[in-house]
């Protein structure tokens, strides 16, 4: 089943939207994605503090209570299946300007089913022309200003991948359009540092700090795009699809090792918190 809220009410039908909001003209805001298991928002706390931080820095009014409230009251609508869950927030319609200040925020929360046949599935890549910039503050935020990754995302499927390897302005590997990049060699768990044009995510988080429960050492360093093609193994990582396995990049077929304690590593941490595992949903 689907919900919408939107400042604290819910909406039935078409939002009445300031046309005047910078979200919509400017990309001026934030935004977060969950999966919802178990009438659970996964990692709720860390999504939130990554906005609110990120609100902090660009001067976005954030209300945490507010948020949290709204969330509570759209997961009480669902149903036990799984949902994606998607909080944006927008500076709203202050004044002209690109500096534009005062005013009051936006906060939408909406919910729809979500397929779990996407999670764990293995996926193809293509080094995408674009690349993210190392001092870039939307490399490092989850802006609303996600056209590079819409163009990179449309030149993977225009040449039959499934996603595209996003680069960073130094040649060293970044991210794929939406998720977070990872090498296996040995027992070294290696992934872009944050200086990298990195947005830190959640599941990234969750998976380092699961890594030695697995017998994996991590290792957060700028990662030439060769090693992917001389790891044991590679994959990606988001909140909605946990782990997926890259078999290729630029039509190459990549090693593919087993990366089931991995798995069940990140699975127990989700449990933990949703009493569920997201492999048997």
């Amino acid at each position: 089943m689907s919900a919408a809220w939107f400042n604290g009410a819910f909406a039935d039908g078409p939002l009445a939207l300031d046309p005047r909001d910078r979200g919509l003209l400017l990309g001026d805001g934030l935004f977060e994605t969950l999966l919802v298991l178990n009438r659970v928002a996964l990692w709720a706390n860390m999504h939130f503090a990554r906005m609110e931080g990120s609100a902090r820095e660009l001067g976005i009014g954030f209300d945490r209570d507010l948020t949290d409230r709204g969330v509570a009251e759209v997961v009480e609508r669902l149903d036990d299946q799984p949902h994606v869950l998607r909080v944006t927030l927008t500076r709203g319609s202050g004044v002209r300007g690109l500096a534009g200040t005062g005013g009051t925020s936006s906060l939408l929360i909406t919910a729809e089913p979500f397929d779990k046949a996407l999670m764990f599935k293995p996926v193809s890549l293509i080094t995408a022309s674009v690349t993210r910039g190392v001092q870039s503050i939307a490399a490092r935020m989850k802006t609303l200003s996600y056209i590079d990754n819409i163009w990179a995302a449309r030149e993977a499927h225009a040449r039959g991948a499934e996603d595209a390897l996003m680069l960073n302005s130094e040649g060293r590997v970044a991210s794929s359009t939406i998720a977070n990049v990872f090498l296996v060699k040995g027992r070294k768990l290696i992934t872009p540092g944050r200086d990298q044009a990195i947005l830190t995510g959640v599941t990234r988080q969750a998976l380092l700090a699961a890594a030695a429960r697995a017998g994996f050492k991590p290792e957060e360093r700028a990662v030439k795009p060769q090693e992917l093609l001389k790891a044991d193994a590679a994959f990606l990582t988001n909140s909605l699809r946990f782990i997926r396995p890259v078999t290729a990049l630029d039509q190459q077929a990549l090693e593919t090792a087993d990366l089931a304690p991995l798995t069940e590593a990140l699975c127990e941490a989700a449990r933990l918190q949703c009493g569920v595992d997201p492999r048997l949903i």
